[in-house]
């Protein structure tokens, strides 16, 4: 690939590197020597070729006029690019390009990659020449479209930022579509992987987010700079006369206050956008069309302009809040354990959306209306004998449980049980909640008739990793959170490493402490890198059933059915989703259990809430923030960093979960850690 033809962006990183090299060279040629010897040191050359990685495309139309072109700017022309994939490509609105450039006047106000993706894979897009000092400078958005359907999108990411991001709402080949709105910049795509730059701290302005069309709320600065010396009538007179030029009405609100304010119709709301910017049309000529969200894109547009206006101190959508979400499940009553870990406080910042969860246990029933709409399009069968799996064979793509009972109509479907806890949907009017009601559950199949082996559990962490595996298969996008309500006494060394592997490739792993009610180290939540979890009851103490110890991180409801401490009437198991097949058939329903096995997964489900709010959040992170007190309630009145072998760091409390990642999103610091080994002690804020 010629160095011309890459961005500037990458081509500068090669100067710098190339910079940086030399430095080291020569500095390594005048250690040690007197100044003479240092001026006297030779010149150093360097060559060899510069290989672009796998996955790793260029925009077919950069704006290098000697590179290549080839136009990607409409649904015919879009750009097959693979998946996963990092496109480095160039973006441009009417003569904003540099000069003698390729798009100096004309611009690049689209370009289109055609990709298959699996459902929930998010692409990211990073602007390289985005200023934040100056953020109306450079705009571009990112759009999706169905392959097939050009004129409605699917989703949208329309800030004004340095990164935008979409989801892929079903699997499926879609157009990914880079329009530029404002300036001219290079950017970098990324396709079902992490993104080359810092996560977005903030939730991206979207069509599909609630929010009255045709509104916008407002607040003005003074008009000009000698306004402070003008009378206050001359002040106000100068707004409405700027207002009324822009063909704005305030609904509600004052000119010295925030104004909710009315864009009129469309012919009206075109009349405003020209008068901010002769240049611009809402009625442009697109290759892709808007939709049934036409004129809440409009609005968003609109919002965009006015927000670069001298005049205007700040503008926003209105949006559409609701009240402390109570979901309308109607066994939802019956899930004391969720108020205790204040959860329905938690729904109202997040539901855990584009997080994705690895349930290594039985399968689940993929069937159960509690749990189909959020699992994911991959998972797998690692239980490799046929004497155990009770599917009549080996491993599979299918990690549907079929039940894992020794004799025949009797079965735990313990998976289908801690899925539920989890990311059982709300809202349905059917069943109960999960903790993170719009995570996606992947179901990998490992215990059956009798349990499962270390080696089967093994391949499926090694598979919601991405790792290599047995099956030869990899998931399109790894599990962002494991969690295993299994294991027993022994340790593992391969474990081990297949651990550590797991949690180097950025997944949070969650296992239960175990139902002895003994000290003794219980794998694999023992190991270390896995977040063990012991349980509660509905008053907070230690079930009687619950493993404690040395390797307890924190505690969190596991029930006792043997109680019914909140008067319910019903015993204070955990209540969640299940199959009934007293029929001879899988039917749906719903029960009580209770274990380590339903702790764990409330954990996961709340590290689900954080990791959408924050998904940079590492397992590094979230070990801070255990170990700083700062996501728990503190049950051994010994402080909220101080461990005990009970209940470790305390009872994980969603709200302050939620509130501590978005603060780590928008840019709060990690409390300070100490790490400690045999070999090293090592002080840091993000270990």
């Amino acid at each position: 690939m010629a160095l011309h033809s890459l961005p500037h962006r990458v081509h500068w990183l090669m100067i710098r590197l190339l910079a940086l090299t030399t430095l080291l060279l020569l500095l390594q040629g005048c250690s040690g020597g007197s100044s003479s010897e240092s001026a006297s040191a030779a010149a150093v050359s360097i060559s060899g070729t510069v290989q672009a990685a796998s996955g790793t495309v260029m925009d077919s139309d950069v704006n290098d006029p000697e590179a290549p072109f080839k136009s990607n700017d409409t649904p015919a022309d879009a750009q097959p690019i693979p998946n996963p994939a990092v496109v480095g490509g160039y973006a441009s609105w009417l003569g904003a390009g540099e000069p003698g450039s390729r798009f100096k006047l004309s611009g690049d106000i689209y370009d289109a990659y055609e990709v298959f993706l699996t459902e929930g894979q998010t692409i990211s897009l990073t602007l390289a020449d985005f200023n934040p000092l100056v953020p109306q400078e450079v705009d571009l958005d990112l759009w999706l479209y169905d392959a097939t359907d050009p004129s409605t999108p699917v989703e949208d990411s329309l800030s004004v930022s340095e990164t935008e991001s979409v989801q892929a709402p079903y699997s499926g080949v879609f157009h990914v579509v880079i329009e530029a709105w404002e300036g001219a910049s290079n950017y970098i795509l990324t396709v079902g992987q992490s993104p080359l730059s810092a996560a977005t701290t903030q939730h991206p302005v979207s069509s599909t987010d609630a929010f009255i069309p045709g509104e916008l709320i407002l607040t003005m600065n003074d008009f000009s700079r000698t306004a402070a010396k003008s009378p206050l009538a001359t002040q106000r007179q100068q707004k409405k006369d700027r207002l009324s030029g822009l063909g704005l009405k305030p609904k509600a609100g004052d000119l010295d206050r925030a104004m909710l304010l009315e864009l009129g119709d469309a012919e009206q709301r075109q009349a405003t956008l020209t008068a901010l910017s002769s240049q611009r049309s809402l009625a442009q000529q697109r290759p892709w069309g808007y939709g049934a969200r036409e004129e809440k894109i409009e609005t968003i547009r609109l919002l965009k302009s006015l927000q670069s206006q001298p005049e205007v101190k700040s503008a926003g959508l209105n949006y559409i809040r609701t009240t402390q979400a109570i979901p309308n499940d109607p066994y939802y009553p019956l899930q004391w354990h969720y108020p205790l870990i204040n959860l329905p406080q938690a729904w109202d910042l997040s539901n855990g959306s584009a997080v994705i969860v690895a349930v290594i246990d039985t399968g689940v029933y993929s069937a159960h209306p509690d749990l189909a709409a959020n699992l994911t399009s991959t998972g797998y069968d690692f239980i490799a004998s046929s004497a155990m799996s009770n599917d009549g064979d080996g491993i599979d793509d299918s990690p549907d449980d079929p039940g894992d009972g020794m004799l025949a109509g009797q079965s735990s479907f313990h998976g289908t049980h801690v899925a539920g806890t989890i990311a059982a949907t709300s809202n349905n009017a059917s069943g109960v909640a999960g903790v993170a009601t719009s995570a996606k559950v992947m179901p990998i199949r490992a215990l059956g008739k009798g349990g499962g082996t270390s080696y089967d559990i093994l391949q499926g962490i090694r598979y919601a990793a991405r790792l290599s595996n047995d099956s030869g298969t990899l998931p399109s996008t790894r599990a962002d959170i494991i969690n295993m309500s299994l294991g027993g006494p022994g340790f593992s060394q391969v474990m081990q490493d297949t651990i550590t592997q797991a949690r180097a490739s950025g997944t949070i792993i969650i296992a239960a402490a175990g139902n002895e009610g003994s000290s003794t180290a219980f794998y694999p939540a023992a190991y270390a890198g896995v977040v063990s979890v012991s349980a509660v009851r509905y008053d907070k103490t230690l079930s009687r059933y619950s493993n404690f110890g040395s390797s307890i991180d924190l505690s969190a409801p596991g029930g006792d059915s043997s109680v019914d401490q909140n008067g319910d009437g019903y015993p204070d198991g955990i209540f969640s989703t299940l199959a009934d097949t007293r029929t001879g058939s899988r039917q749906p329903s719903v029960a009580f259990s209770q274990g380590t096995s339903m702790a764990a997964p409330h954990v996961a489900g709340v590290a689900a809430l954080m990791r959408s709010l924050h998904p940079a959040l590492t397992p590094k992170d979230f070990d801070a923030a255990i170990f700083s007190g700062e996501i728990t309630q503190d049950l051994g009145n010994d402080g909220a960093e101080t461990r005990n072998n009970q209940y470790g760091y305390g009872l994980i409390d969603a709200l302050k979960a939620v509130q501590y990642a978005s603060a780590l999103a928008g840019g709060a610091l990690l409390p300070a850690l100490i790490s400690i080994d045999q070999s090293t002690l090592t002080f840091g804020a993000t270990l």
